[in-house]
């Protein structure tokens, strides 16, 4: 498909997406004041309307690399991801006319099942179809067809049952609605087909491991691209291990809510799901590429050093509010006030540590460089010999950054 064919097409799959997410978030405004349906749905209206937001990236990136790539699959599959999050966040639609206006018709049942399925192809298709196509819209290998197709067989059943289950759709928050789409005839085959919503993780873990397959056999570019959605999933299956324990351990209070610090993790849990389209844009456009190892970095570095800086000021306050309580019988301002100047007293030789294991470990080439420039620097204060220092100059460049060749010049006494 060339650009100028394509264009319209990108347009309007990402203009259909657009206007669901408007529609619902118009609905989720009339609808404000009804309880959410469940504790992940959103701490206030903003987070709610943040997390609509970040499901927007997926069309966004998607109609950026249609425009720009429109050869590579990727940028349409995230537009009909973007297109299936429309559809589900038409559930505002819902709950406005079957929880705050009953009996409105069945327009409003349709949305709620519509609405309440379509989760299965926007989490199917982001974790194995893409998966599997990026970054170049090639599978990795004519072995990996059967994934695939057991991905798509799994979310094409699993979304058709979700739709046509017939009765009661109280699972969907709507108890005492009736599925106008539902198919009572089916019988023992809807059972069936639900028990095949379990493929999709299946599907999904075999998806992440074509990603291992064509790291290890991709060249430099491709494998900065899969370096980009590797940590951009990362962080957020880290940030979801562990707020879904807390979540669950965690008690709600008196009200039947959960903490407030429970609820903002989990809104970072939810808003984090942007970091996904986004990597993905990044890789495929390869804007700003060569970045991602400077980032990851930066990120162990610093998660590293907020644990350690942790460690210190629980440690300082426990262990230094003894002391108090044992001289004066009492815990005052004291025991925070001195916690807080060793965790200032710690950060940068904590950060220096820290930066230098994580290069030796994950970075070990940018470790041995600068080693040896500090080494060479060591050794100017004691070398005076120009003919030694032109060999050690040539002998460090070889070393650390491997050219063909290399060759030092020197400006002559007479400046010629």
């Amino acid at each position: 498909m060339s650009r100028r064919t394509a264009r319209p097409f990108a347009w309007g799959l990402f203009t259909l997406g657009l206007g669901l997410w408007l529609v619902g978030g118009v609905f989720a405004w009339l609808t404000r004041d009804l309880s959410a349906q469940t504790s992940w749905s959103g701490s206030n209206l903003i987070v709610a309307f943040a997390f609509g937001a970040t499901l927007l990236t997926y069309p966004l990136a998607g109609l950026l690399i249609a425009l720009r790539r429109p050869e590579t699959p990727i940028g349409w599959i995230l537009l009909v991801i973007g297109v299936c999050w429309g559809l589900a966040s038409t559930t505002s639609y819902a709950d406005y006319g079957l929880r705050l206006h009953p009996g409105t018709g069945q327009a409003t049942a349709l949305a709620a099942v519509v609405g309440s399925a379509m989760w299965a192809p926007a989490i199917g298709l982001t974790g194995s179809i893409l998966i599997l196509l990026f970054p170049d819209g090639r599978l990795p290998g004519h072995r990996w067809r059967w994934v695939a197709r057991l991905s798509l067989f799994s979310i094409v059943a699993g979304t058709t049952s979700l739709l046509v289950t017939p009765g009661d759709m109280k699972d969907n928050g709507y108890p005492g609605v009736a599925n106008p789409l539902g198919v009572s005839s089916f019988g023992t085959v809807i059972d069936t087909a639900h028990a095949l919503v379990v493929l999709i993780p299946v599907a999904m873990a075999a998806s992440a491991l074509s990603l291992v397959v064509r790291f290890r056999n991709s060249g430099r570019v491709e494998r900065q691209q899969i370096k980009w959605l590797a940590a951009a999933a990362a962080a957020v299956a880290g940030i979801y291990l562990v707020v879904m324990p807390l979540s669950a351990v965690i008690p709600a209070d008196s009200s039947g809510h959960a903490p407030l610090w429970i609820q903002t993790a989990q809104d970072v849990a939810l808003i984090s799901f942007a970091l996904i389209p986004t990597a993905i844009g990044i890789a495929v456009l390869r804007h700003r590429l060569y970045e991602i190892d400077v980032i990851v970095r930066k990120t162990l570095v610093y998660a590293a050093l907020v644990v350690a800086l942790g460690l210190v000021y629980l440690g300082g306050i426990a262990l230094i509010g003894g002391l108090v309580r044992a001289a004066s019988g009492q815990q005052g301002s004291l025991t925070v006030a001195l916690s807080t100047l060793a965790v200032a007293a710690a950060f940068q030789p904590f950060r220096t540590r820290i930066q230098r294991a994580v290069d030796r470990r994950f970075y070990r080439s940018a470790y041995d460089a600068e080693r040896a420039v500090r080494m060479f620097s060591d050794r100017l204060r004691e070398e005076i010999g120009l003919e030694t220092l032109q060999d050690a100059v040539i002998a460090v460049v070889n070393e650390n950054l491997q050219p063909r060749s290399a060759t030092l010049w020197l400006r002559s006494e007479e400046g010629s």
